[in-house]
């Protein structure tokens, strides 16, 4: 999986592309540990160009749920779709994390 990340507005997005699975963790955790080191208030994980998740992905997104809240920061998921959202939807991602159909949504907080 490839990560980039950008600054969009008040928040630290996070675009992630390809195949997000266990052998992604690494690279995940590092992305995520530096901007929780910069002390970034709000992340905003694109999944426009993901393309699977396994357990161990949803896995990650839950303990990175509980980590954010146990720090008072916001996560926020954008662009989920196909397959993909279908997985993130049975998991209840959007229960942890809010999902929304845009990165303007997710910042002002508003569904799309």
């Amino acid at each position: 999986m490839q990560i980039a990340h950008r600054s969009y507005r008040n928040a630290d997005v996070l675009d992630l592309a390809g195949q997000f699975h266990f052998g992604s963790r690494k690279d995940f955790t590092a992305a995520l540990d530096k901007l929780k080191q910069a002390g970034s208030a709000h992340v905003v994980f694109n999944f426009k160009q993901v393309t699977f998740v396994d357990s161990a992905a949803i896995g990650l997104l839950a303990l990175t749920s509980q980590q954010f809240k146990s720090l008072n920061r916001k996560l926020s998921i954008v662009g989920t779709q196909g397959t993909v959202k279908q997985v993130l939807d049975l998991a209840h991602i959007d229960h942890m994390i809010p999902t929304f159909g845009s990165e303007d949504a997710a910042i002002s907080g508003k569904a799309a």
